[in-house]
C-alpha cells in the first residue's frame, strides 16, 4: 500500500549518525483509507519505480563522493612531503590514486546508461540501475580505502574533510538495496536465457 500523508499527522524523532551532516529521523504515523493512494499490483508497480529511481540516486551520490574524495586525495598528496619531495611523486602513491580514478571512469558509462533506461522506461532499466549501483558503489568504497592510506590516520579525523565524505559513502552503501540485492537483479538478468550481452546492445535502436 502507497499513502500520501499531511506533515501534520506524521511524527519525525531525529536519530542520530556517524555523519553528522545528514538529518536523519524516525518517522511514524497511522495510515487510513483517506490516505490511501494505490494498494494491490498498482502499489507494487509503483513501489518498484521507486525503489529504482532511489538506487539511482544513490549511485550518482556515490560516483560524486568518489570523485570528491579522489580530488582531496590528488590535493593532499601534492602538498605532503616526504624526502624533501611531494609524496604524490612516489610510484607507490601514484598507483593507488590510478587505481581510483579508473574506477570512476568506468563506473560513469553504466550510471549514464541507467539514467537513459529509467528516463525512457526502458523494460531493461532494473539491470541498469542495479548495475549502475554497483559499480558507483564499489568506486566509493575504493576512493575511501584508497584515500585513507594516502593521508594516513589522519584521514579519519575532523583535521581533514575525507571522513565526512568517508562516512556518508558507508552509510549510502545498503540504502535502496543492499549489494546482494542488487548483485542478484544482475545475475538473474545475466544467467537468463536469451540475455542480450555485450557493447552491440547497450544503446538500440
Amino acid at each position: 500500500d502507497l499513502h500520501l500523508v499531511p506533515r501534520a499527522a506524521v511524527d519525525v524523532q531525529a536519530q542520530p549518525s556517524i555523519d553528522a551532516s545528514r538529518r536523519l529521523g524516525q518517522v511514524s504515523w497511522n495510515p487510513t483509507a483517506q490516505t490511501l493512494l494505490a494498494s494491490g499490483e498498482q502499489g507494487r508497480r509503483l513501489q518498484a519505480q521507486m525503489l529504482d529511481r532511489g538506487a539511482l540516486s544513490v549511485a550518482g551520490q556515490l560516483l560524486g563522493l568518489a570523485q570528491r574524495m579522489l580530488d582531496l586525495s590528488v590535493d593532499y598528496v601534492a602538498q605532503r612531503k616526504q624526502f624533501g619531495k611531494p609524496i604524490g611523486s612516489f610510484q607507490a602513491v601514484k598507483h593507488h590514486l590510478a587505481d581510483v580514478a579508473r574506477q570512476v571512469e568506468q563506473a560513469k558509462p553504466v550510471l549514464y546508461r541507467a539514467a537513459h533506461g529509467l528516463a525512457n522506461a526502458e523494460p531493461g532499466a532494473s539491470v541498469w540501475v542495479s548495475q549502475a549501483r554497483l559499480a558507483c558503489c564499489e568506486a566509493s568504497w575504493l576512493a575511501a580505502r584508497k584515500g585513507i592510506q594516502v593521508h594516513g590516520a589522519m584521514g579519519y579525523t575532523w583535521e581533514v574533510d575525507l571522513q565526512m565524505f568517508m562516512k556518508r559513502a558507508w552509510a549510502l552503501d545498503a540504502s535502496w538495496g543492499d549489494r546482494g540485492f542488487h548483485k542478484s537483479r544482475v545475475g538473474a538478468y545475466l544467467f537468463a536465457d536469451h540475455a542480450r550481452l555485450g557493447p552491440g546492445h547497450t544503446f538500440e535502436e
